[in-house]
Order: C-alpha cells, then sequence, then structure tokens
C-alpha cells in the first residue's frame, strides 16, 4: 500500500460523501441486481441487432468470460493483496441490504458499518473484476457502436469510482484494471474479426 493510496482513499469513503451516494454508489456496485435488466438488453439485441448484434453479444460474452474468468481470477490469487476493509479500520464500508431477487436490494435503505481489520494477510483487491469486466465490455461495444460505447465508458469509471467509495478496492487497483479491461475488450474483437475474415463469417 502506498501512502496516498489510503489517503485518497479515505477522502473518497469519509469525507466526499452524501446521501444520494451512499445509496447510487452500493447500487452501481452491486452487478447482481441488475443481471435482469441487463439480460433484456441482450434480448432486445439478440432480436433486433442482426447478425451485427449477434456477433456483438458473442464478443462481450468472450471479453467478460477471458476478463472475469481468466485474467482477474488469475491475478487476484497471484498477487493476493489484502481489500481496504479488512485491513484498514475506521473506513465505512457499504452495501445494499440483504434480499432476493437481488434486483429487490435495490429498492432497500443501504446498510454501512464501520471496517474492522482482519488476520488475513492475502485478498482479492487486484485487480477489481468489477473495473475489468465493465471496461472490457466498454470497449467491444465501443468497436461496434462509438455512441453507446462512449456512454457505457461513463458508466464503467462510474463502477469502477464506486469500488473505492464502498471500500472494496486501493485507489492504485483502478487504473490498472481499466488497463486491463480495455486490452482485453480491444484483444477479443481483433481475435472474433480475424476469425471471421479468415473463414468469411462476417
Amino acid at each position: 500500500m502506498f501512502p496516498w493510496d489510503l489517503q485518497l482513499l479515505q477522502r473518497i469513503n469519509l469525507h466526499w460523501t452524501h446521501p444520494v451516494l451512499d445509496w447510487l454508489m452500493p447500487a452501481v456496485s452491486a452487478i447482481n441486481a441488475w443481471i435482469p435488466l441487463l439480460a433484456i438488453v441482450a434480448l432486445l439485441v439478440l432480436w433486433r441487432g442482426g447478425k451485427q448484434g449477434r456477433w456483438l453479444l458473442l464478443c462481450i460474452a468472450l471479453a467478460i468470460g477471458i476478463g472475469d474468468g481468466l485474467v482477474s481470477n488469475t491475478l487476484k490469487k497471484t498477487v493476493g493483496r489484502v481489500r481496504p476493509r479488512d485491513a484498514v479500520e475506521g473506513l465505512i464500508v457499504r452495501d445494499l441490504a440483504p434480499g432476493k431477487p437481488d434486483i429487490l436490494r435495490l429498492f432497500k435503505a443501504p446498510e454501512q458499518h464501520p471496517s474492522k481489520p482482519r488476520s488475513e494477510t492475502r485478498g482479492k483487491s487486484f485487480p477489481s473484476s468489477h473495473t475489468v469486466n465493465m471496461f472490457a465490455l466498454a470497449t467491444v461495444v465501443a468497436l461496434f457502436h462509438r455512441r453507446w460505447g462512449i456512454l457505457l465508458y461513463g458508466l464503467a469509471a462510474l463502477v469502477a469510482y464506486s469500488r473505492l467509495y464502498v471500500a472494496a478496492h486501493w485507489p492504485s487497483d483502478i487504473p490498472p484494471s481499466m488497463a486491463l479491461g480495455v486490452l482485453v475488450g480491444l484483444s477479443t474483437v481483433w481475435a472474433v474479426r480475424a476469425i471471421q475474415e479468415r473463414f468469411r463469417l462476417a
């Protein structure tokens, strides 16, 4: 941990706060709660997007699968960086209230409690899977539809910031995670398009 890492995190988590953000940031971080909406969007793209829409969904699935299942998980196990909420006392851990199905959590008052250091010496702070996945998604979409991609980059940045607000990651986790997401997105689309050209599938 760098000295500025904790200082910046404390500013974001303890001082740059607002009641609206106390709900919004955990809501943005709770990707599982948004799965029904994302499924509807995917079905609409599948239905109305034609062949390009199907290729887009394939690239998104591959990019997130690679980014989350391969890149993020491998690095988390290799680096083993402890999350700030497990390493520092006095931060505010924020999350949505429990509930099933997950989407109902969005309509409940969020929960928060002070962080308490744990004895564990390894964790899963680096990289931020949320950030990797969102920037991979935004990059793929931007390569197919530039305007929608720009919108998704904004959403990806919001998700990345939310991970600091809820004390799940260190600030220094975020820029490399963003870069990894962009790289995964670019590589995935490049590989799929190369296969399209090779086998004349476009």
